[in-house]
């Protein structure tokens, strides 16, 4: 039994919400494909759209309400009466076009998405409320007000965000299948539970009857009909949305390309007049600017003339030539040549060969010119172009050119040097009569052969990779070579030229002999010289020399002296010897340093420490820097490198200019005779100093005192410096000399370090 009193009772079939809620969710995501469509149509297309969305929307609302109703269930039967929902489907019709209106707009400003929002809320919750005022049943109805209220607010508010999000989602470039069913999901819950909180403000009380007239009883198959004509419906409008959207992007792509080609082909025409014009305007600036003369004849007659083919025959205005007959302007003895010219080119429709011919100006005068004629269409007839290059100054630089080669060939020809032109395929172009003589061999057997095939004997030596060298680097390069056939030495330039390599080349053999024979000359001088200075350091010598024979006597008479003791003091006596053959030992190396100065010998490169050269010489000159009276300072730095050099023809530098500095000093009689000399670490490898406090340099003798035979000295022959500077020179070093601070003359050695 039901209490009078008490609220009835309900449940729901879950299946059948389930199903209310997926309807609710499919009218949301065709809401938001409608939207799109409206929004992208205009007139009457975007009138159809949103009336059909309109209605395909609003039965997708009403059907979602219905089978939400339809899935409550009370112990009472329900019927529905039918006025009242073909109402709410009006309803629910209208609120969608409104929401279609608002969300296909093209703002969506807060004022317009609040006023739509309560709007539509009004209008789903009429649908809702209006839905549920047809239900007829023995019970009446009562509602709750606050959760009125809510459904009311909660329609609104999902009103709110479904404008929103149909605004969102409604331009194309904006449409992923991902976001807009997530955004149909949010939409239809939103609807469902809006719908649910309503139905949950409804409580059902027992009583009477209730009037059943225009009121129907929805069966099973009723309400699986609702369910399958709303999504009939619903996927109908939405696989109509797509296949417009399809064509739509479609249409507009082609559009797009149709614009994108007519644009195109536009832009191009543009381009083609543009270009036209600017090449009918280069073409009239070259034609008058064009250093040739240009003629255009028809049927015979001249036409058209440019101005340089006025000026080539003496005309002031066109008219002067244009009506002439073509052949009237050439020489009589052409004429028949150039008559054939023409027609071959009328017949052929092909250009002629150039070729050279004489016009006549008006004045009589001739002009020779070199001639073309091209096949043209001149204001819609056939026409030639007897295009003529003035070639008088050709000429006269060709005769120039003649000339001056001629002249030039004469000039080689008088050469003593051989002179040789090879092209870049090693062929003789030209040899002049000096090289024909050198080559022993008459001209016509030298041109055309390449310079291998005359001199194998050069292939792989160095003379050959200099001329490599020269012809592929394309620089001039300079190079002495000893034939060992002739045994005769020449000296080769070679310059690069157009056409390959230009080769002069000087037979230096007697020169080769006469530097040979200075050389030989240089070293007997060196070695006189070594003499000379060893015979000024006599006493020194004898010095050094004495020093440890005197203790080779002292220690040999010790010895005896111990070995005669009872019994002998063999220790003693053993050290004795021991001093003995030392001091004789080094005796032994002053002697021999001595002979290697005076020997003639060979120059003996060996790596050296310059420290230890100046140490061995200032040892030699010792009695002479003792006897007059020089004070030696030394600042010889331990971090100098080894240099490559013979030891005595250093030792020969380093000698001289110790002497030189000795007899510089010996005038010196108001200040100390000091000697200083220094070694140090330079750019290059090594530099010695050799500064001395003596008279100095005498201005008007500096610049010479490196030359031969030039001397200050009352009894010198003036060779010192001058090997010396041989010397260093030879070893890739340098020697100068320049004023002392103070006094005196500073002498600078710098020799390269050992690689």
């Amino acid at each position: 039994m039901i209490s009078a009193n008490a609220a009835m009772t309900g449940s729901y079939d879950y299946s059948e919400v389930a199903r209310s809620v997926l309807i609710a969710i499919a009218a949301s995501y065709a809401a938001l494909d409608l939207t799109g469509r409206v929004t992208a149509a205009r007139g009457r297309v975007r009138l159809a759209w949103w009336s059909g969305g309109a209605i395909a929307m609003g039965i997708g609302i009403w059907a979602m309400h219905i089978k939400a109703m339809l899935a409550f269930h009370l112990p009472v039967p329900v019927a529905y009466h039918w006025p009242t929902i073909l109402a709410a489907i009006l309803v629910a019709i209208s609120a969608s076009a409104f929401a279609l209106y608002v969300a296909s707009r093209q703002k969506m400003t807060w004022v317009k998405a609040s006023t739509g929002s309560i709007i539509m809320g009004a209008g789903i919750a009429g649908l809702h409320y209006i839905g549920m005022a047809a239900m007829r049943m023995p019970a009446i109805t009562m509602y709750s007000p606050l959760l009125v209220i809510c459904s009311l607010l909660l329609a609104v508010l999902f009103s709110l965000i479904a404008l929103l999000m149909a605004f969102d989602l409604r331009e194309e470039t904006r449409w992923t299948v991902p976001r807009r069913v997530g955004s149909a999901v949010v939409m239809g819950a939103a609807v469902s539970a809006m719908h649910y909180t309503g139905m949950a403000a409804a409580s059902f009380i027992p009583a009477s009857p209730a009037d059943l007239s225009h009121a129907v009883s929805i069966s099973a198959v009723g309400n699986n009909a609702i369910a399958i004509v709303s999504l009939i419906v619903i996927v109908a409008a939405m696989v109509t949305s797509s296949v417009d959207r399809r064509a739509s992007l479609e249409f507009e792509r082609l559009n797009q390309e149709l614009e994108r080609r007519v644009a195109e082909r536009t832009s191009q025409l543009i381009t083609v007049n543009e270009e036209l014009a600017e090449t009918e305007e280069r073409f009239r600036k070259l034609v008058e600017a064009l250093p040739d003369a240009l003629y255009v004849h028809s049927e015979g007659r001249i036409v058209f003339v440019n101005p340089f083919g006025m000026r080539l025959l003496g005309a002031q205005q066109p008219e002067q030539l244009v009506g002439k007959g073509i052949l009237e302007i050439v020489h009589p003895d052409y004429r028949d040549f150039i008559r054939q010219r023409i027609q071959h080119c009328y017949q052929t429709g092909t250009a002629s060969s150039p070729m050279e011919c004489a016009l006549v100006a008006l004045d009589g005068s001739l002009v020779e010119v070199e001639s073309a004629g091209i096949p043209i269409t001149w204001k819609g007839s056939p026409a030639i172009e007897v295009v003529a290059r003035d070639i008088r100054e050709r000429k006269r630089a060709e005769e120039q050119l003649r000339q001056a080669q001629t002249r030039t060939e004469s000039v080689l020809d008088s050469m003593a040097d051989t002179h040789i032109l090879l092209d870049r395929d090693w062929h003789y172009l030209y040899v002049n009569r000096a090289a024909v003589l050198a080559m022993a061999r008459p001209r016509e057997q030298i041109l055309g052969h390449t310079l291998w095939e005359l001199y194998p004997d050069i292939i792989g030596t160095e003379l050959e990779r200099q001329y490599r060298r020269a012809m592929e680097e394309r620089i001039p390069v300079v190079v002495d070579f000893h034939y060992p056939t002739t045994n005769t030495w020449w000296g080769n330039r070679f310059y690069p030229a157009p056409e390959g390599l230009s080769v002069f080349a000087t037979d230096i053999t007697e020169r080769k002999r006469a530097e040979e024979a200075l050389q030989e000359s240089q070293a007997v001088l060196a070695r006189v010289a070594r003499i000379a200075t060893m015979g000024e350091l006599t006493a020194s010598i004898a010095h050094e020399i004495n020093q440890p024979l005197a203790a080779v006597a002292t220690n040999a008479s010790a010895s005896l002296h111990w070995l005669a003791l009872q019994p002998p003091n063999l220790a003693e006596a053993r050290q004795a010897m021991t001093n003995a053959m030392t001091e004789a030992n080094r005796a032994s190396r002053v002697i021999e340093r001595i002979r290697a100065l005076l020997k003639k010998a060979p120059p003996e490169l060996r790596p050296l420490d310059v420290n230890e050269v100046i140490r061995e010489v200032l040892a030699l000159a010792h009695k002479e820097l003792t006897v007059g009276g020089v004070a030696v300072r030394t600042e010889l730095s331990p971090e100098v490198p080894t240099v490559l050099a013979d030891r005595v023809q250093l030792q020969q530098v380093m000698m001289n200019l110790i002497m030189n500095a000795i007899d510089a000093m010996l005038v010196i009689k108001d200040r100390p005779r000091t000697l200083l000399i220094k070694s140090a670490r330079d750019a290059e490898g090594v530099l010695v100093e050799v500064q001395d406090s003596g008279k100095g340099l005498d201005p008007e003798q500096a610049s010479r005192i490196f030359d031969s035979f030039f001397t200050t000295k009352p009894d010198g022959i003036g060779l010192g410096l001058s090997i010396s500077r041989s010397i260093v020179e030879a070893h890739g070093g340098h020697l100068r000399a320049e004023p002392g601070s103070s006094h005196g003359a500073v002498f600078q050695v710098i020799l390269p370090k050992a690689a």
